[in-house]
């Protein structure tokens, strides 16, 4: 199931290896695919691996997001979400 999906995710911290891409934004890494209602699994801090740089980070709950973009082929629901 690929294309625009809503999925929680967070913003790679790693601002240095995405300058590329919009840096109003940041690079999104999607954790898993949800909807409006679905209460977010996590309570604690979670660590996330970017998939495009490789960097790895503690992100807090309040960091987690709900977005609908297009999630990269091959793309696998984090283990703390499943």
């Amino acid at each position: 199931m690929f294309g625009e999906i809503q999925t929680t995710a967070v913003i790679c911290k790693n601002t240095k290896a995405h300058r590329d891409e919009n840096l109003m934004f940041g690079h999104k890494i999607p954790l898993a695919e949800t909807d409006a209602f679905e209460v977010l699994p996590v309570t604690g801090a979670i660590l996330v691996q970017c998939d495009a740089c490789g960097h790895e980070d503690l992100y807090e709950p309040s960091e987690i997001s709900r977005l609908e973009f297009n999630v990269p082929e091959g793309f696998v629901t984090h283990p703390r979400f499943k």
